[in-house]
């Protein structure tokens, strides 16, 4: 069964096989029990495709509690395979359902409830923040319309700065206008310090969030939005593919014998991109290995100083995927990759340390070799 999604209604088409339409309807949403009786005519176990657009959740978790097997589509690369064809309802669900019996059909990640209710949870707090920033803005441009300033204090917010707003000469309209914001402002942070209340509360009992917040930059908010937009991390084969998840990954933009040079993708979750992005400010504070690396991406692209901010991100990304996936907190000097300079010469100072030892493991047999004498000593062969 493919579903073409809307806003008030579904356009469901049923194909065999072969690819041949056995039904065509309308569902309407308005009534949820006529859904789930549409969706309870079908045998279990049958595949349902839809594309992830906005209101895609309660269709999927209908489907799944009638027995059905919802599959999300990338909305983006169903919408390429469908240029230059005529477009409606009912080919849009008759293409993406042919892209399914093809194989070739684009499936994103579904994520289960769980996931949904933290990203939720992470992603109204965004939105509070945003607002209370949009509010603080607004009183300041109130101030300097009127030409006052408050810089008695560096909060102009805090129990300083609220004396210094008492004190300012305004009008009875101006003085009302001031205290509906300042009001407006004071339910808002209740509201963010209730959710930032309860998400540390949570990340308490996951030890991926305890991972987290030993790698620089980050903290129970950031672990807690981090594991809530990536869902899980065993669905990332590698650290590269986490990265270009979230947007840090450089992509090569040339073409004949022109190289524009690298950029990063737009299609990605942007709430996890900003999120490893507010972490680098404490990353490159905090930590000598980060802030050498922003260092030199900086000074190498000196008229492109936000790639040194992409390149530090990009670290983060990858060294998050290694402590999930290995389990292990983060430290500042990790052990030498295989095959670097610095393993070699870890190496070297080894064997020069016991030169008279050099004893061998035989990995046929699980022995030693015996000891080998220096060169120019006893047991050597003569020329």
């Amino acid at each position: 069964m493919a579903l073409d999604l809307h806003k008030k209604f579904s356009r469901a088409v049923v194909m065999d096989p072969g690819g041949e339409v056995l039904d065509d309807r309308r569902v309407s949403h308005s009534d949820r029990a006529e859904v789930e009786r549409f969706f309870r005519e079908f045998e279990r176990g049958t595949d349902v495709v839809m594309e992830a657009t906005f209101n895609w959740p309660w269709v999927a978790d209908l489907a799944a509690k009638c027995g059905l097997t919802p599959h999300l589509g990338d909305p983006m690369r169903i919408k390429d395979y469908r240029k230059g064809l005529p477009k409606s309802d009912r080919k849009d669900a008759i293409g993406q359902g042919n892209l399914w019996l093809r194989r070739m059909f684009p499936e994103a990640y579904l994520a289960p409830g769980e996931v949904r209710r933290r990203r939720g949870l992470f992603r109204m707090r965004s939105l509070f923040v945003r607002m209370r920033t949009a509010l603080k803005n607004n009183i300041h441009g109130q101030l300097f319309k009127l030409g006052l300033n408050v810089d008695e204090t560096s909060d102009a917010f805090g129990e300083a700065g609220r004396w210094a707003m008492r004190r300012l000469p305004l009008d009875d309209d101006s003085r009302l206008e001031l205290s509906r914001k300042l009001a407006l402002l004071d339910d808002i942070a209740l509201h963010i310090a209730r959710i930032e209340r309860q998400i540390k509360d949570e990340v308490k009992e996951n030890e991926d969030a305890r991972l987290l917040d030993t790698l620089p930059g980050f903290a129970e908010i950031t672990a807690h939005g981090f594991l809530a937009e990536i869902g899980e991390v065993k669905r990332f084969p590698n650290a590269r593919a986490l990265a270009a998840y979230g947007g840090t990954l450089p992509l090569d933009n040339e073409s004949a014998d022109k190289d524009l040079g690298k950029r990063t993708g737009s299609h990605s979750n942007r709430f996890l991109r900003w999120i490893v992005l507010e972490a680098v400010n404490g990353a490159v504070r905090k930590s000598p290995r980060m802030r050498s690396l922003y260092n030199r991406v900086k000074a190498r692209n000196r008229k492109q100083p936000g790639k040194a901010r992409v390149a530090v991100a990009r670290e983060l990304m990858e060294l998050a995927h290694l402590v999930l996936t290995r389990r292990v907190p983060y430290t500042e000097t990790p052990p030498p990759r295989p095959g670097s300079k610095e393993a070699g010469v870890k190496s070297q100072r080894r064997r020069e340390s016991f030169p008279l030892t050099g004893r061998r493991l035989n990995r046929r047999t699980g022995k030693r070799s015996a000891e080998r004498s220096p060169k120019g000593y006893g047991n050597d062969r003569q020329a």
